[in-house]
């Protein structure tokens, strides 16, 4: 399997609505990860939670960080504004 770094918003952009496994993973200045190598995705929660606990399935993985991505809907970000009449 060949491993490949990639930068979150590609990982976003290749799994979406998924549950992601990343390791070696590279921090910007703020030190927040800025990307790094899938070792596992699935959309399946409870899959996801069975490969990472119950088997030996990543042995090398030290550190790395788990996340779900999302793609957003369009209206995701337009609020209604509130009614002045109480």
């Amino acid at each position: 399997m060949s491993e490949q770094y990639l930068t979150i918003a590609e990982i976003e952009a290749q799994y979406p609505n998924q549950w992601v496994l990343v390791s070696h993973l590279k921090k910007g200045r703020d030190g927040f990860a800025v990307g790094g190598i899938v070792r596992m995705h699935t959309p399946d929660r409870a899959e996801f939670d069975r490969r990472l606990v119950d088997n030996d399935e990543f042995p090398d993985v030290k550190e790395g960080a788990i996340f779900y991505t999302t793609q957003p809907k369009v209206d995701d970000d337009v609020l209604e504004p509130l009614s002045e009449s109480a």
